[in-house]
């Protein structure tokens, strides 16, 4: 698996884990599915740090929106924002640029017509202090 297509099945799976309000990775349904996401070792990095540090990562979001709370972003474009927050700040290996690009890919597919730019701009500000 590539390993865009395994950071956009891991935004699937944190968009299904918000979805339950449950984000043990170990209970979703779509694991089952598609076990091929759980073979890359970044992904489940990712998986891990959302996991461990949920609380950390949405903090870290909402400090760096301008008048947004976190419950008014877009359940798709909060999934994208978790996957790349977790990279930029718990998984080393990957580039923050690679992150933020990604994230804004994601966003074009995912999101309405403001959400690559207004990912790109959170995403910004969070590399900006890091």
């Amino acid at each position: 698996m590539k390993i865009e297509e395994a950071r956009e099945k891991t935004m699937q799976l944190v968009f299904q884990m918000d979805a339950n309000n449950d984000f043990n990775y170990e209970n979703l349904s779509i694991i089952s599915e598609d076990r091929n996401v759980l073979k890359s070792g970044q992904a489940l990095r990712v998986l891990k740090a959302i996991k461990e540090h949920i609380s950390d990562i949405d903090e870290t979001i909402s400090s760096h929106m301008d008048k947004w709370k976190i419950d008014r972003i877009g359940k798709a474009d909060l999934a994208i924002l978790r996957v790349a927050v977790a990279e930029i700040l718990y998984v080393e290996e990957v580039p923050q640029a690679v992150s933020i690009n990604e994230a804004v890919e994601l966003s074009k597919k995912y999101g309405d017509a403001k959400s690559s730019s207004f990912v790109n701009a959170v995403l910004g500000k969070i590399c900006n202090e890091n």
